[in-house]
C-alpha cells in the first residue's frame, strides 16, 4: 500500500513538473512573449491612453476662464489668477524633438519607469493631438542626458 501511494505521488509530481515546463516555454515563445508588460503600479498603459488623454484635456479646459483669455477670478481674491501654460523639462522636451506648447502634462509610472504624459496639437491635423510618454529618468538625473520616446500616439480633440 505504501509502495501504491509512492508511485501515485511520483506520478504526480512529474505530471506536474511537465505542465509547469510546458507553461513556461508557451510564455516565453510567440508574438505575446516580446510585448510591454504593464506593473501594477503603473499609472499609465497603452490600452487606456486615450481615455487619459482625453480625461486630462477636458480637465485642462474646465480649469480655464469662461471668457477662454485664461485669467479668472480666484474665490476670496481681488485679484486675478493667471493660469501657467504646463511645463516641459528640457530633456523631455529635447526628446521630443518639439518646442511648442504643451496643451497638458501629467507624471506617472509606464512599465515601471518615471515617465511624463506630454499632449502636444497635431502638426498636421488641428482637430487632433498627439501624445508622447516619455521616460522622465533625466529629470532627477540630468547625466541621464535626453528623455526617450516611450509611446505616442494621436488622438482626436475631445
Amino acid at each position: 500500500m505504501v509502495a501504491l501511494g509512492a508511485a501515485f505521488a511520483i506520478a504526480v509530481l512529474g505530471l506536474g513538473s511537465v505542465l509547469v515546463s510546458s507553461l513556461i516555454d508557451d510564455e516565453g515563445s510567440g508574438p505575446s512573449a516580446h510585448r510591454p508588460t504593464t506593473t501594477a503600479g503603473d499609472t499609465f498603459a497603452a490600452s487606456t491612453l486615450e481615455q487619459q488623454v482625453t480625461g486630462l484635456l477636458t480637465e485642462a479646459q474646465g480649469s480655464k476662464s469662461p471668457d477662454g483669455m485664461g485669467v479668472q477670478s480666484e474665490p476670496g481674491s481681488k485679484g486675478p489668477m493667471v493660469f501657467q501654460q504646463p511645463s516641459v523639462p528640457s530633456c523631455v522636451q529635447k526628446g521630443i524633438a518639439r518646442s511648442d506648447a504643451a496643451l497638458a502634462t501629467r507624471t506617472g509610472t509606464y512599465q515601471g519607469k518615471d515617465a511624463l504624459l506630454v499632449v502636444l496639437p497635431d502638426t498636421s491635423d488641428s482637430a487632433k493631438v498627439t501624445a508622447y510618454l516619455m521616460d522622465a529618468t533625466c529629470v532627477e538625473q540630468p547625466s541621464v542626458g535626453t528623455a526617450k520616446v516611450l509611446l505616442k500616439d494621436t488622438y482626436t480633440r475631445p
